[in-house]
């Protein structure tokens, strides 16, 4: 039995079990492929796995709008699962109605991600492969280390093509915020292309620094091709050299980005007054 064929054979046991109210996919229809809720046995030999396609932040909105007892299964790649315990963690989603069906990418996804962990926590469909090292691809390296005047040119000529069509933020997973600060005048100059990089590219990547899942979203959105990915790699390869985390790859644990901050400062340093606050918060 073929993926697709296995990956059906399940949605079809889930509907028939009721065990999911409805399972969250790609369909092939007439205009093309899209998301789909399967709810219906007789959609579901139109469910596709490909293109690649983010459904954590389709799942987060079904959710909200679904009733509470709605218990919802997603088709998941390694990052949308990432994308949905961050999801958890961060109580945009009801980790108790959500059921993940695990679906490895092939080698030729992970490496047109540049994914260094393509496959999920547990496997339904597909075949697990190895991740990819990101900084061994000559392409993603010249935006990420060297000569930082060399670098300096590259990325200036990448954010020179911005249009500022937000498309970045409103695909990304982890982008929630109820009011985006990069709409906001005094971040963001309002009306003006290409968009300050400092005031919208660079804040919106530290923004995200330690929430990113490397799902790519943000870069199959851009219609430029701004290779958007890159900018966060240096920073989600810190945070696992120092602290050993890696955003979503477990919905527990938390940034450190957060519980360091509550920690002795180092010398010379002092705390901000708000961090016993924080430090409380987490206790209870």
């Amino acid at each position: 039995m073929n993926m697709l064929e296995h990956a059906k054979k399940i949605v079809n046991a889930l509907i028939e079990s009721g065990n999911s109210n409805g399972i969250l996919g790609l369909i092939q229809s007439e205009s093309g492929i899209s998301p789909h809720l399967f709810e219906d046995e007789r959609d579901v030999d139109s469910l596709v796995l490909s293109p690649k396609w983010i459904l954590a932040k389709i799942a987060s909105s079904l959710l909200e709008r679904l009733p509470h007892d709605y218990k919802l299964s997603v088709i998941c790649r390694g990052c949308d699962e990432r994308a949905l315990n961050e999801l958890i963690k961060r109580n945009q989603v009801d980790g108790t109605r959500l059921n993940i069906i695990g679906m490895a990418c092939d080698e030729d996804q992970a490496k047109a991600c540049l994914c260094t962990a393509p496959t999920p926590s547990f496997v339904d469909i597909g075949t697990p492969v190895k991740g990819v090292d990101p900084w061994a691809d000559p392409h993603a390296r010249a935006f990420i280390e060297g000569d930082i005047q060399v670098r300096r040119t590259l990325w200036q000529k990448e954010f020179a093509k911005c249009i500022k069509c937000y498309g970045c933020r409103n695909a990304c997973p982890l982008c929630n915020c109820s009011d985006c600060k990069l709409a906001d005048a005094l971040w963001g100059s309002q009306g003006k292309i290409p968009a300050d990089p400092i005031s919208f590219h660079l804040i919106r990547a530290f923004h995200l620094a330690d929430i990113c899942v490397g799902c790519g979203a943000c870069q199959d959105a851009c219609p430029v091709g701004i290779p958007l990915t890159l900018l966060q790699l240096p920073m989600r390869r810190a945070l696992d050299e120092d602290y050993g985390y890696c955003a979503g790859s477990d919905k527990k644990q938390r940034s450190p980005l957060f519980s360091n901050l509550t920690k002795e400062p180092s010398v010379g340093l002092n705390l901000p007054a708000w961090t016993d606050s924080r430090e409380t918060d987490h206790e209870n």
